[in-house]
């Protein structure tokens, strides 16, 4: 599901997707930090009985889409309550965004159907056998930072020079923006005022003097 949903997200003017089911369950988010769970939820939710309504209205839909002033939201009825749900630049290519759909829509529904992943929970303290303490296994290293750590705050400014930055290499600016992020995110502090830094990654993955000048004029404003 996760390869799948970064294929949208690749899309320009595309800020995050998730599949929600229609037995209430989160099947997959790519999502901005700035979208917690139950926010995620809260949508589903609330998309998928609209949807609901309108089939016991024999209103069959072929999608949603809610407009707002820095946003559109777009709605894609799935199989048995399903959706997939898009959060987009109000400008979006919807041609190119239907195009993908109608390459992506079966795989979707084939990953739903196969059904959460079983979480490995770990036996309770009290159901494991003590051990010595100098028999200890030797603490784990701490994770390497991802961009899941960066400061929600720093979403929407991120959304931006992925904007820009697919004007320079096109459809494959997320995927882009996302594995730069974890290379500077590991270098150091990821504040705003740190920002450059990733500017300067994204322009060698650019690679073109032009299209890097233009992209910097594009998001030196967000500095």
């Amino acid at each position: 599901m996760d390869s799948l949903l970064k294929e949208i997200n690749m899309l320009p003017g595309v800020f995050g997707c998730f599949v929600y089911t229609g037995h209430q369950e989160l099947a997959g988010a790519k999502l901005p930090p700035i979208f917690k769970e139950n926010t995620i939820a809260t949508m589903g939710n609330l998309l998928t009985r609209t949807l609901k309504m309108a089939t016991m209205a024999d209103l069959h839909l072929a999608g949603l889409e809610f407009k707002f002033d820095v946003s559109l939201l777009m709605v894609k009825p799935l199989e048995d309550g399903s959706i997939l749900v898009m959060v987009c630049e109000p400008a979006v290519n919807k041609s190119l965004i239907n195009m993908t759909l109608g390459m992506l829509v079966a795989d979707i529904q084939a990953a739903i159907n196969k059904g959460p992943v079983q979480a490995q929970i770990a036996p309770s303290p009290a159901a494991q056998p003590a051990t010595p303490a100098a028999a200890a296994p030797p603490a784990p290293e701490a994770p390497q930072k991802r961009e899941a750590d960066i400061d929600a705050t720093l979403a929407p400014v991120l959304e931006k020079i992925k904007d820009a930055l697919a004007y320079s290499i096109g459809p494959i600016a997320g995927q882009t923006l996302r594995e730069s992020i974890e290379t500077w995110a590991q270098q150091g502090p990821t504040t705003k005022k740190e920002l450059p830094g990733l500017a300067a990654l994204l322009c060698k993955e650019i690679n073109d003097k032009d299209l890097e000048k233009e992209f910097m004029e594009q998001i030196k404003p967000l500095f």
